[in-house]
């Protein structure tokens, strides 16, 4: 009982560092996407910066990820925004039904299984659509989980995506990466990286980048 217990600890503490990692990459995620705004023109070499064209939109890989420009609905605003894929990567992600009342919503919960598996990959993905919800949607994104387990999720709503009936965006640990609606839900399932591609695939969606 007691070994029991001092792995569930060790788990427990595992996650909350995993938060802090997440946390941790938001904060500097904004301080990346600041510093290119004010950066001049021409900075970056050919073997440093990648860019093309797609569906009207340029994206530019810098350091690693993919810029792109991105102009709020109903305003004037632009905001560049980063992914980790670009819309080449995304081709093979599919999304079922249909996504696109979400956008139109206040707030959005964002929920995980918090016993489940690569919770580094479901942090880093629920990093990427909080940002980007938050500053392009206008989306206010709430933490949640799925069941009341581990320290964590114990002062965070549970939206089980089952009987809570509240507009969320579920992380899944599954394959094949994918994106689709169920039960008031949009579910944002891959393993590891797919997960990631998943996420933004469904970010591509609500800018009109892809269809």
């Amino acid at each position: 009982m007691e070994k029991r217990q001092k792995k569930e600890e060790k788990q427990e503490e595992l996650q909350s560092r995993y938060f802090m990692y997440a946390i941790l990459f938001v904060v500097i995620l904004i301080a990346v996407i600041l510093s290119f705004r004010h950066m001049p023109t021409g900075m970056f070499s050919k073997e440093e910066k990648q860019s093309y064209s797609y569906n009207g939109f340029v994206f530019t890989n810098i350091t690693g990820l993919w810029f792109t420009e991105i102009q709020k609905a109903g305003t004037n605003k632009v905001f560049r925004v980063p992914l980790h894929y670009g819309p080449r990567e995304l081709q093979n992600v599919t999304i079922n039904g249909d996504v696109v009342p979400f956008q139109n919503l206040s707030e959005l919960y964002i929920t995980f299984d918090p016993v489940g598996e690569d919770f580094s990959y479901i942090a880093l993905a629920a990093s990427e659509l909080s940002i980007n919800l938050a500053q392009t949607l206008g989306i206010t994104p709430i933490a949640a989980c799925t069941k009341n387990e581990t320290q964590i999720c114990y002062d965070r709503p549970i939206i089980d995506c089952e009987s809570s009936g509240l507009p969320a965006i579920c992380l899944r640990h599954a394959e094949p990466a994918m994106v689709y609606v169920e039960n008031n839900c949009i579910f944002v399932q891959g393993q590891e990286r797919n997960l990631m591609k998943a996420a933004d695939r469904l970010l591509l969606k609500w800018f009109s980048v892809m269809q």
